[in-house]
């Protein structure tokens, strides 16, 4: 897979003023308001946004609801539809998020980060434990609507490299490499990494650095492997056993969630501890490991997971 750079480097910057990025465009300029927003507005805005979403993404509204159904069986189907308007409410205000990520005061001076005060972190030590081995540490943060933000409230913790998928859009993938990249506290900017830069991804590790890595999605490439997820089989990506057994690093699954009480939000960051006897030579067996710590999580907050990705290859 190509990476941002060369992708961007075949096109010149005026080539974003093309009539077909107008769209981008319009959607960038609505998310720099909604950055502007007061914090008590911005919520409220993010779940209009979530129902606007519900009732105009039918092929998105059809795949989350299948998903649901095979991690809810146990459900009503009067309980899965209303996990799934929750979960565009969850959608709506992760664009909240995402405005307050690109735009917002970290940017700029990362020590007064916007709304620093909102996230408790838990099982910090853990995180730490990892990285005084000196090996690296794979940050394991698999896809809840709350994932631009826990990018964003690492940051606050450690340096970091952010492995991210590059887009088909030459602006888009411009847009979120832009919108991921933090300038930390000792003046360093770091810039996400191509998942196709495999070279790039050891490097990091190999010298010891941290980096986040979303490993969960459906995976068809090379390597994939049928792996159950909530007890239905899935093509899975095996890459941490890999990326782990050629490193050495630790892995330390990092979970975000989202509470929301008398009409506020915070957020709570838990960090596991790294993970043992991993990997273990079994591929399969590790990545059924993960997705049960990724079952669990999404259990105590199941409407913030990423129900609209086919996770299960689903022919709908």
């Amino acid at each position: 897979m190509a990476s941002s750079t060369k992708r961007t480097q075949t096109i010149k910057a005026t080539d974003f003023l093309h009539p077909k990025f107008w769209g981008i465009w319009l959607g960038l300029g609505m998310l720099k308001v909604l950055s502007w927003l007061p914090y008590s507005t911005k919520f409220s805005a993010g779940r209009a946004l979530g129902k606007l979403m519900f009732w105009f993404a039918p092929k998105r509204r059809k795949i989350a609801l299948a998903n649901i159904q095979i991690a809810f069986p146990e459900k009503s189907p009067h309980q899965q539809t209303d996990l799934l308007k929750a979960h565009f409410s969850s959608l709506g205000i992760s664009i909240i998020e995402m405005a307050i990520v690109w735009f917002g005061d970290h940017k700029h001076n990362h020590q007064n980060a916007f709304e620093r005060g909102l996230v408790a972190f838990i099982g910090q030590e853990n995180l730490q434990a990892a990285q005084a081995q000196g090996k690296g540490v794979l940050i394991l943060a698999p896809h809840f609507t709350t994932l631009e933000v826990t990018g964003l409230f690492v940051s606050f913790l450690t340096n970091y490299h952010a492995v991210y998928r590059p887009h088909d859009n030459p602006l888009m993938d411009y847009l979120i490499a832009k919108g991921r990249s933090i300038q930390f506290d000792n003046g360093e900017t770091v810039e996400p990494v191509s998942n196709g830069n495999t070279r790039k991804m050891l490097k990091v590790l190999r010298a010891g650095d941290s980096m986040t890595f979303l490993p969960d999605q459906r995976y068809r490439a090379k390597g994939s492997i049928s792996v159950p997820f909530f007890e239905k089989p899935c093509p899975s990506n095996p890459a941490t056993s890999k990326i782990a057994k050629l490193t050495g690093c630790a892995v330390v699954p990092t979970f975000t969630r989202r509470i929301e009480t008398d009409n506020k939000v915070h957020y709570e960051v838990e960090f596991l501890p790294a993970l043992t006897d991993f990997p273990s030579g079994d591929d399969a067996a590790d990545t059924l490991r993960l997705h049960q710590l990724y079952e669990h999580a999404i259990r105590q907050a199941p409407e913030q997971y990423l129900w609209v990705h086919n996770r299960w290859d689903l022919k709908l």
